[in-house]
């Protein structure tokens, strides 16, 4: 009975313990659907160095973005980060034009 009761309890343990390997997602880019940080909005977040497609919502419809972080975030021209990309950082970019379809954290 108690080595039932044993097995349980690590069970349910092993249950809710995160993998070690796993890294928190971390705070990416605020991006906006207008130019000079306005309109509808959103951020992106991720991992470190994953490349991430925007979503159907968001795809060549970003027109300004900036970092609130002193980290760095790449937006890309197609949805597998090839491409033409620039860089954002916390100045952002207030005119980016309907091409965004990708982003990385760095």
């Amino acid at each position: 009975m108690t080595m039932m009761a044993t097995v349980a309890v690590l069970g349910m343990a092993a249950l809710s313990a995160a993998p070690a390997s796993a890294a928190p997602q971390v705070r990416g880019v605020h991006v906006y659907d207008y130019t000079d940080f306005e309109g509808p909005n959103t951020w992106l977040n991720g991992n470190v160095g994953q490349c991430y497609y925007v979503g159907s919502g968001w795809n060549d419809r970003i027109n300004s973005a900036r970092t609130e972080s002193s980290r760095v975030v790449e937006l890309w021209d197609n949805h597998d980060c090839t491409g033409g990309a620039i860089v954002v950082d916390r100045s952002g970019y207030r005119s980016i034009g309907n091409w965004v379809s990708a982003y990385r954290i760095r």
